[in-house]
Formats: structure tokens, sequence, C-alpha cells
């Protein structure tokens, strides 16, 4: 196993942006800790998971933490939790990969010779009133706790947060979902869907092209929901104070 562990030098909320570009994210804010901590850990003790930890860089200016984790992920496999992610130099393909023979731990498909390697998984526990932002190209995030503020954009990762004040994200192909959303949210997605189970915010802006979104609001929630997809379905209830505005081109559109 390869691991580093990044500590904030300062105490107290902070903004802490993550650049990682293939793994899990899993972040625990409380109100017990006082002190940022962020631990990457891989499985592998050496290859392209290994020296991109082993590479990673981070810089502090008083409460905003920034962490960057060098891409190296180039003719690999990665094995993670929604299946296997494979990218090459050409690009990124997701999704099941037939016809693949393994040889002494390598994977040799279609004529070319692809490295198994192990997922980075990201361990952050914030302070009470942090801010986190995350950009990836397939991590999936999954926040515990309420955050302040938090920012998530990725290619194909998954959001999953239990309470947002305020939510910026877009991803393409990754879903967005928040079990409680208490002033703002923005997301765009293509294909994948967008959820808020308890809205009590006064803006939100949700768009996507294949995916669903559904809302619940609360009595406390005001203001604008604006809801788009051109295939999806929407499916805005409850929220007596707030102005619905829901479109879908071949979909179902559901409100109150």
């Amino acid at each position: 196993m390869t691991e580093r562990v990044f500590v904030s030098q300062s105490t107290g909320p902070i903004a802490l942006g993550l650049d990682l570009p293939i793994g899990s994210v899993e972040v625990q804010v409380s109100d017990s800790v006082t002190i940022a901590r962020v631990i990457l850990r891989t499985a592998d003790t050496s290859g392209p998971a290994a020296e991109a930890i082993a590479s990673a860089r981070s810089h502090q200016d008083g409460q905003s933490l920034a962490i960057e984790v060098p891409d190296l992920f180039q003719n690999v496999m990665v094995q993670s939790g929604n299946g296997r992610t494979i990218t090459q130099n050409f690009g990124t393909v997701y999704g099941s990969v037939t016809g693949m023979t393994i040889i002494n731990g390598r994977i040799v498909s279609g004529g070319n010779t692809l490295t198994a390697v192990a997922p980075i998984e990201a361990r952050i526990i914030l302070p009470a009133g942090s801010l986190f932002a995350l950009v990836s190209t397939s991590a999936d995030a999954t926040v515990h706790g309420a955050l302040d503020q938090a920012e998530f954009r990725s290619t194909s990762g998954n959001l999953r947060a239990d309470t947002v004040r305020q939510l910026r994200a877009t991803t393409v192909s990754g879903d967005v979902r928040v079990q409680q959303l208490t002033e703002q949210i923005t997301a765009r997605t293509v294909s994948g869907d967008i959820a808020v189970g308890c809205y009590s915010g006064r803006d939100a802006d949700l768009d996507t092209t294949s995916g669903d979104v559904y809302v619940t609001a609360t009595d406390a929630a005001c203001g604008p929901v604006r809801a788009n997809t051109v295939s999806g379905d929407v499916r805005v209830s409850g929220g007596r104070s707030v102005r619905v505005s829901a479109h879908s081109v071949s979909g179902h559109v559901r409100t109150r």
C-alpha cells in the first residue's frame, strides 16, 4: 500500500480543492474536528497510482488548501466500484471490456498492452463550515455531514452528498444526488440524473440532456426552480412558495 497524509496548517473551516483524475473520494464533515486532513492511498506499492500519490502537490494560502494529483494513468485499467475504467493515450473509454488476456498482471486487449492498477482513494476530514471542490475525470465523491459550499466537476464521476448549503456540479455521465440542499444549486449533466431529496433553498437551476430530474421541496423553499431535460423525466413536488419551470421534450413532466 502507498499512502500520504496532508494536514491543514490552520485550524477551523477551510476551502479545500482536490484535483484527482481517477479514483474515489469520501468526505466526512464533523463539528468535533478543528484541523482538516486528507489521506491519499492505493493498494499498489508501485506503478502509476503509487507514483501519482508520491508526486501529489499541495499548497496552502491562509484558509485555502489545494491538492493536485497528477494524471499518470496512461494505458492503464483501473478497477473501481462502478466497473472498469480504461484510460489510453487517445482518450478514455468507460464500460465493460471483453476479449482481454491477462499476462503477469498486464492486460493485452486489441493489440494494446494495458497495466492494471488499483484506484486512488481519498479520505477527507473537514471541520464544519468548510468548502470543498473536486475536479476529476472519473472519481466518485461521497460527502457525509454538512458542507457550506461544494463544487464538483467530472466527466463520469458521481456525487452523493448529505447536506450542502450551496452546490455547483457539472458532469457528463455521472449522477448528482443531494439529500438536503439549503440555499442554492446549479447542476448540469448530459446523461446523468439530478436528484435533490429535501430542497429548502431559494434558487435551483437543473439541466440535463437524457437524465432525469427529481426535486422534493419543503415549505421553507422559495424562489425559482428551473428543471430542464430533453429525453428524461422531470418531477418537482412540494414547496408552496417555489416558482417551478419544468420542461422535457420527450419525457414526462410532473409538478406538485
